[in-house]
């Protein structure tokens, strides 16, 4: 018995601990990465977000490359104001690290770019952007500058998204070089003759470190071999001790320096000479793959392009006829070249040189400004593709053509270079040009160059730029083209056959075409056309059957329909009739039972008599024309009835239908409700006509853009910006007013109704937005804001423009224009609107009385 219990308890025991062990790992397994033993096999993971938006992309990427590609995050908060400070030859502004709309950066958080502009209300663009700053945590950046400045911060995310930028700081000027900045210093060698210390003259270690001044050795002072490596270590001679180039090679011994002599990281790309590492000074093999970065085309490659700073300075210094001056496109200053010469001249200046490999392509854009006077053949930007020995091979450019120059305003060239870097190009040359000119001068400004992103220089590709989206097929062919100032925007093929193609005119041809919400054309909804034609019969019923009446009144055919009040109604009615007797009428009634049963009591509707002169049979009809307002909305069932009156003792009629001459009653929509104009006319010859409809279009003549709802904004043109978007503006409005003829023809009118069309191209969502559309009395664009308190809210998406019911807003005679003014700080409002003068401009349609 005890031996038994000894293996029922070991028993029990290996039990418990085999349930054990499947507990433990089942825990474990719960904790594990549920991806451990995961793959994806050429294709990718798609991150949403709970609205099925698309967040994230993982693994292969649509270029072939793989990675995680940030796509579509929420903008990021909005980083504090920034801190500036002078320095020399510049101003230093300083990000703190915070937000003022968050406790911290967002997990997605990419940069802060550092923004800069002479005025205070400047909006952030690529021309403003002097730099980034890349942590979180925050920095500081000191910005080169001769000029007082104003700075702004804009967060970025890894999706780009940007966010509202930073309340803007300044104007801060640079500081100035004054005598306790160089007392150290004060003695420096243009006060020492030329060769006036030599190592005869030193001491072994009689000049340390500390007895000499930064920068206090230059190159006129040093003897050609004076300076030995052992000399410097003896004497303590540091490297801030010695002014730049001040020891140059013709001043070192041979072999003097060696390897063990410099500290590491003491050689810096900033130390070496432009030009002088070339392909015979690098070791084979030293310089592999991962030593090289591909660059994007998302940068500008002209340093300095608004040409405000020094570098545009150094660019025109000894340069014949190039000089900066005041007077920009939108910024203070400008590059100007003369003209004036007594033959005809051409004038170049490079802007930048840079690498290049064969095959890229560049895109090229510059403002510029020909005087009245200037007489020349071409103004022109160019990039040069150039060999390695500086021999020209090539040129892409955007210019002018001869006789085309527009001469006395600002005009923006833009082109992309299709001239591809041909093969052995080493350099590309970006440079600007006035041909074959003789009087006047030419202005440039806000110049921009980029490469050309492509994932090859042949075949089937794809090539982005600041001009849109190119895809080649295999054979080099463009097969889609999304580009601005391009006749083809789209155009998909099926086996080389096109099947579908949009143009740059938005014209669109398909074979087929499935809409699954609304339609619009001209702005307007499909179903608002429809709704302005018949809807035809909506129900009907035949008789062939006979109903006698004697004298009272018999129903005869009942027929039911949904009645709506904006619609006209038909009520067509036709039998045959036969008296037993001449003599008397007969008389036909429409009865309306509304949603319950009819009767030969219910309303009245319409009555018809005929005479029943014999006693033959006859047809009896008739027609009633009603509207649904009057009607009342909802279900009807209307009856026919019918009665003999007046004829001899004992007459009866009967109301028939039989085959070839069936009865027929029918009910008709007959289109969208028409208010009653008519009057009364004894035909004497009235002098008022009487009221007749009327339905008048009108474009805008006049639009405008007003800062914080209160001043116009010559900024923005006659664009309509409605809504909150930084600081600097405020919350916009925006009127837009109509000819005067409007205010005519609406005097002593009726409004029915009034509808405005308005295309709106962007919105801070690429969801859309909300306009809120309100009513004014200006007949000319007034200095300061004002318009009627009552609004209407309409919801809208980028790129739409379309027609929107207002009469609830519009319901005055007084009323001249309308106005956007959501008058909130919410993203949601802010969009901009197309203007007067702009493609689809807005316009006004008012249907009324008079």
């Amino acid at each position: 018995m005890s031996s038994f219990n000894l293996d029922e308890q070991e028993t029990n025991r290996r039990f418990a601990a085999y349930f054990k062990g499947l507990e433990d790992r089942l825990a474990s397994l719960e904790r594990a990465n549920q991806l451990t033993n995961a793959s994806i096999e050429g294709g990718s993971i798609d991150v949403y977000d709970v609205d099925g938006s698309l967040q994230t992309i993982i693994g292969e990427q649509a270029d072939g490359t793989t990675g995680v590609v940030h796509v579509n995050g929420p903008p990021p908060p909005t980083p504090t104001a920034p801190l500036l400070a002078p320095v020399i030859n510049g101003v230093a502004a300083t990000w703190d690290g915070a937000f003022t709309d968050a406790d911290a950066a967002p997990l997605d958080f990419s940069r802060v770019e550092v923004h800069a502009a002479p005025a205070p209300d400047f909006e952030p663009t690529p021309l403003t952007l002097v730099s980034t700053i890349e942590s979180p945590r925050g920095g500081v950046f000191a910005i080169p500058t001769d000029t007082p400045l104003c700075v702004r911060f804009l967060a970025r995310n890894l999706s780009g998204t940007g966010s509202p930028p930073s309340t803007a700081a300044g104007p801060e000027s640079p500081a100035k070089v004054v005598a306790d900045d160089v007392v150290d210093g004060i003695i420096t060698d243009v006060k020492l003759a030329e060769k006036a210390v030599t190592e005869a003259k030193l001491a072994l270690a009689a000049v340390g470190s500390d007895a000499l001044a930064n920068n206090a050795v230059t190159a006129a002072k040093i003897l050609t071999g004076a300076v030995t490596t052992d000399k410097l270590v003896a004497l303590g001679v540091t490297a801030e001790k010695i002014a730049a180039l001040a020891i140059t090679t013709d001043k070192l011994a041979a072999l003097a320096v060696t390897a063990d002599k410099l500290a590491a990281n003491s050689v810096t790309a900033t130390k070496i000479l432009a030009g002088t590492i070339d392909a015979t000074h690098i070791k084979a093999g030293a310089v592999t793959a991962d030593k090289l970065m591909i660059g994007t085309s998302g940068d500008n490659l002209i340093p300095d392009p608004s040409f405000e700073g020094p570098v545009s300075q150094a660019r025109v210094q000894g340069v014949t006829a190039w000089s900066v001056v005041d007077g920009g496109n939108a910024t203070p200053k400008a590059l100007q070249v003369s003209a004036v010469s007594v033959s005809p001249v051409s004038r170049a200046l490079d802007l930048v040189v840079l690498p290049a490999v064969p095959g890229q392509k560049v895109y090229l854009a510059v403002d510029y400004l020909a005087s009245p006077d200037w007489i020349g053949e071409r103004v022109m930007i160019a990039v040069n593709w150039l060999a390695a020995d500086g021999t020209w091979l090539a040129q892409a450019s955007a210019g002018t053509v001869q006789g085309s120059t527009v001469l006395g305003s600002w005009q923006r060239l833009v082109s992309l270079a299709v001239t591809a870097a041909p093969p052995n190009t080493t350099r590309a040359a970006v440079r600007l040009y006035t041909s074959n000119s003789t009087a006047g001068t030419v202005r440039f400004d806000n110049a921009q160059a980029m490469f050309v992103t492509t994932s090859g220089v042949a075949g089937a590709r794809a090539e982005i730029s600041p001009l849109g989206l190119q895809l080649y097929d295999e054979d080099g062919e463009e097969a889609v083209a999304l580009m601005t100032g391009r006749p083809n925007y789209l155009s998909l093929r099926t086996d080389g056959v096109p099947v579908a193609t949009i143009d740059q005119e938005g014209g669109a041809g398909f074979q087929r075409l499935a809409v699954a919400e609304s339609l619009s054309i001209g702005g307007t909804d499909l179903a608002e056309y429809l709704n302005s034609l018949p809807r035809g019969m909506l129900a009907v019923d035949y008789q062939v059957s006979t109903r006698t009446a004697s004298g009272t009144e018999m129903g005869f055919v009942e027929l039911a329909c949904d009645i709506d009040p904006t619609r006209m109604y038909r009520f067509r009615f036709a039998a045959r009739a036969n008296p037993s007797a001449g003599g008397g009428e007969l008389q036909i009634r429409l009865r309306d039972g509304g949603a319950g049963s009819p009767t030969i009591n219910s309303k009245q509707i319409y009555l018809a008599v005929h005479h029943m002169v014999s006693g033959n049979s006859f047809t009896a009809d008739f027609e009633h024309i009603q509207n649904g307002a009057s009607l009342g909305a909802g279900n009807h069932r209307f009856l026919v009835g019918f009665n003999n009156l007046y004829g001899p003792s004992g007459q009866t009629c009967t109301m028939s239908g039989e085959a070839g001459a069936v009865g027929y009653f029918y009910i008709e929509d007959i289109g969208p409700h028409v208010v009653e104009t008519g009057g009364y006319n004894d035909g004497g010859g009235t002098t008022a006509p009487t009221p007749q409809k009327y339905t008048r279009t009108y474009n805008a003549s006049w639009s405008g853009t007003y800062a914080r709802r209160s001043s116009y904004s010559s900024f923005y043109g006659n664009t309509c910006m409605q809504g909150y978007y930084s600081s600097t503006n405020g919350t916009m409005a925006s009127l837009i007013g109509f000819p005067s003829s409007l205010g005519s023809d609406l005097a002593g009118a009726s409004i029915i109704k009034a509808e405005v069309y308005l295309y709106f191209d962007h919105w801070y969502a690429n969801a859309g937005g909300r306009a809120v559309i309100k009513a004014h009395t200006h007949t000319s664009r007034p200095s300061s804001f004002s318009s009627d308190a009552e609004g209407k809210t309409v919801d809208w998406k980028r790129n739409e423009g379309k027609w929107v019911d207002i009469t609830s807003v519009f319901d005055s005679t007084k009323w001249r224009g309308i106005a956007l003014d959501p008058n909130s700080t919410s993203s949601t409002y802010y969009g901009r609107a197309r203007g007067y003068g702009q493609t689809n401009p807005p316009r006004l349609k008012v249907t009324y009385t008079k």
